[in-house]
């Protein structure tokens, strides 16, 4: 061995390294984009030229056959290009027509995933489009039989390079298995104490037929996504029929001996239940009855506390003709509570599974709704439930094979979907990164079935999902919890990107690109919708449709005009464009807000959605519309009076009823924010309405005056700046972008 010699792994690499043979048209060798656009010299070496390796950007290295050919861009990032030179920020509008050309529709899920295109030079991200996935495995897959040895995995087989992978991948071969706890070393793991809150939780129980009942109303106003009826009617009569007389006696001696029973049963796996072709009602068939778990008793006591919590007092089912009505928030209380006893039994032996990760959701969904939206408590258990789906892998690709059936191959994908989209949901509120991010994601959208569909196997199966368009959708029109969870990957997508450039460092001639960019996708996705999907504000409320329906159609078009809402936010905050087309976006969405109120009555079972669309999408939207109304009162000679007049009476009126609407809601179960949002809009509906005061005012009234006629400036972008003086809860969108540290309970971003 000789000092000379060149070491093999730099052999190769000075091997892979070629120059770029490229000429420019004035004869001179082509540099790569990084060069070209700072005007340096380049080395033209390929696959990285040697400044782009020495700066760590060798994905940034990239020869352009043709660098300075523009690529057609629609109308209104035209515009935003020849007026960023002037001083006026040209703004694009979220009402201009998309091009239809531009190859953004839903491919078919049994096609494979569009490729990402190459990384550029510019921060401008690769569409979002590309990190979801649409393939799905054919009939021909699930009707594969098992194989006749059927191997144990014990290693990761995502191909994460963790540093003990190599030992895990290759144990096996070398004959070490992995050590595993034997029955009697798990069972002494089980303290008295935690036997004794089984107990606890239990006693709860001796109503199960009472919660039977709770929970078909439940279902039978809304539609499952992840935790569906037939699943939790196989619990339910199960746990009943085999524990009846224990629960129906309470003895200690009786409850005791079923805790340890459902302990023993809990801290098995469930994973060994399930082979390729294990149908889900057996699997749930085989989690319930004498073998009951813990994260079963959990799912039953929070459905019913999220009934409790969604209803209102004086329902017919808290109701009797013998007995005094039900405490409804007592019950949701005692549920709660024995909620998180089930969550932290599994937590305190790091037991997660699948029927855990349905729990823990369904757990969060409860949580969250008894807490104030934005809160630390509420983010720092969204943060929880990202965590554990991220430790259980399902941020990466999920297939069926020999240890995955298909139904829970779905329902992961299902999970995964509803918790990305509740993380940036969450981000949005508080005005931080969001902790799951696409480009460590793999989204993967699942195809939609109903209930039956899904609890199906064999030939019924394969026919559900043959019977699918090619997008994945169902043909029959209706829309399903599932149906209205696969919109959830594309609005999150969108979300992110927002929050990138509310929260990120970016120039402004840049954030204007991306954020057009970021429209332009957000009305293609509108409108490559499926047809029933699709809703018209100008249409009357459609009676035949199930409430639910409506609420999901309400959603939609809510959250359509909430990105445009969060752009425009952007734009204003970041650049200070003007506030026109803010306001045409609140119109639009205080209108349709306006439209579920005055159909109220369809709304009466589902409370925590109706107050959600009021705090998140209503009182936003309002006070926008309200500041606008007072400066147009006081200075109807302003620009944007002239230019867009709101109509006095009918704004007023619509103003007044959003506020009586506001006044219903309790401050038990509405949080701050709507007794909040009601003073704000009320002192501006007062100062409209009353006649002017000939008398004295003291010097307080007159600053608050001052402020609220700063619009005599007929300035656009001082109602905006004194808009983020105005103080907000948390829920509120106006304020998204302002992050006070000290403020535990977060605040708005844009």
């Amino acid at each position: 061995m000789t000092r000379s010699g060149f070491p093999n792994r730099l052999m190769i690499s000075h091997q892979s390294r070629r120059i770029n043979n490229s000429l420019r048209r004035n004869g001179k060798p082509q540099a790569c984009e990084p060069c070209r656009k700072g005007k340096l010299r380049c080395d033209h070496m390929m696959p990285t030229c040697g400044r782009c390796a020495r700066r760590k950007n060798p994905d940034l290295c990239i020869y352009h056959p043709a660098p300075l050919t523009k690529a057609a861009t629609p109308q209104s990032t035209q515009a935003i290009s020849t007026g960023s030179s002037t001083s006026t920020t040209v703004i694009p509008s979220y009402e201009f027509q998309a091009t239809p050309d531009t190859g953004l529709r839903f491919p078919p899920f049994d096609e494979p995933p569009p490729p990402s295109r190459l990384s550029r030079a510019s921060s401008l991200p690769s569409q979002p489009w590309s990190s979801i996935i649409y393939g799905q495995q054919t009939v021909k897959e699930l009707r594969r039989p098992l194989p006749t040895y059927e191997p144990q995995t014990y290693f990761d087989e995502g191909g994460y390079l963790h540093h003990h992978a190599v030992l895990a991948e290759n144990e096996l071969s070398v004959g070490i298995l992995p050590a595993n706890s034997t029955r009697s070393e798990i069972t002494s793991k089980v303290t008295q104490i935690q036997i004794e809150r089984g107990m606890i939780v239990l006693s709860l129980l001796k109503d199960l037929p009472l919660f039977q009942t709770y929970i078909e109303r439940w279902f039978s106003f809304t539609r499952g996504i992840v935790v569906i009826e037939p699943m939790v009617k196989i619990w339910t009569s199960g746990a009943w029929s085999s524990w009846h007389k224990f629960l129906k006696d309470q003895k200690p001696t009786s409850l005791r001996h079923l805790s340890e029973r459902i302990w023993d049963n809990t801290l098995k796996a469930p994973c060994d239940l399930l082979k390729r072709h294990t149908s889900p009602r057996d699997f749930c068939a085989r989690t319930t009855g004498n073998d009951l778990r813990w994260e079963v008793v959990g799912i039953i006591v929070t459905l019913v506390a999220l009934l409790a919590k969604t209803l209102q007092d004086g329902d017919p089912i808290f109701c009797s003709h013998d007995d005094p009505p039900v405490d409804r928030e007592a019950l949701a209380l005692k549920c709660f509570n024995a909620s998180e006893l089930c969550v932290g039994f599994c937590t305190d032996h790091d037991l997660i599974n699948d029927i855990f990760l349905w729990l823990l959701y369904e757990n969060t969904l409860l949580y969250c709704s008894m807490h104030t939206t934005g809160s630390y408590g509420n983010w720092q258990k969204s943060g929880y439930l990202a965590t554990a789906i991220m430790s259980y892998g399902l941020h990466r690709e999920i297939k069926v094979n020999d240890r995955v059936p298909f139904f829970i191959a779905e329902l992961r994908k299902r999970l995964f979907i509803v918790c990305y989209q509740d993380d940036k949901y969450s981000a949005l509120f508080v005005g931080r990164p969001p902790r799951l991010t696409r480009q460590y994601c793999r989204i993967q959208m699942p195809l939609d079935l109903n209930d039956a569909q899904l609890m199906s196997d064999g030939p019924d199966l394969e026919n559900a999902i043959l019977n699918l368009d090619n997008g994945g959708w169902n043909q029959y029109g209706r829309i399903e919890g599932c149906t209205y969870s696969r919109l959830f990957a594309w609005n999150a997508l969108i979300d992110e990107e927002i929050l990138e450039i509310s929260l990120g460092v970016l120039e402004p001639q840049e954030l204007i690109q991306r954020a057009a960019d970021i429209q332009t996708r957000a009305i293609q996705l509108s409108e490559n919708l499926p047809d029933f999907l699709r809703t018209d504000p100008s249409d009357t409320w459609d009676g035949t449709r199930a409430p639910v329906e409506h609420l999901f159609l309400a959603y939609i078009r809510l959250a359509d005009l909430g990105h445009h809402f969060l752009i425009q936010r952007t734009l204003i905050k970041k650049v200070g464009a003007e506030s026109t087309k803010l306001l045409g976006v609140c119109r639009d969405m205080f209108k349709e807000v306006m439209r579920l109120t005055n159909n109220r009555d369809m709304m009466r079972d589902f409370h925590i959605d109706f107050k959600a669309i009021l705090c998140m999408y209503g009182i936003p939207s309002a006070a926008v519309i309200a500041v606008e109304l007072l400066h147009q009162e006081r200075d109807p000679t302003s620009v944007s009076a002239l230019a867009n007049p709101l109509p006095r009476s009918d704004t007023i009126q619509e103003l007044s009823v959003f506020v009586a609407c506001l006044a219903s809601i309790r401050p038990n179960s509405g949080g701050p924010s709507c007794a909040r949002g009601k003073k704000f809009l009320r002192t501006i509906l007062d100062t409209i309405l009353s006649p002017p005061r000939p008398v004295e005012v003291t010097r307080e009234s007159t600053s608050e005056m001052e402020n609220l006629s700063l619009f005599q400036t007929s300035s656009d972008v001082d109602f905006m700046r004194w808009l983020e003086t105005m103080e907000w809860e948390p829920e509120s969108w106006v304020n998204y972008g302002q992050s006070d540290p000290m403020n535990t309970r977060g605040s708005g971003s844009i």
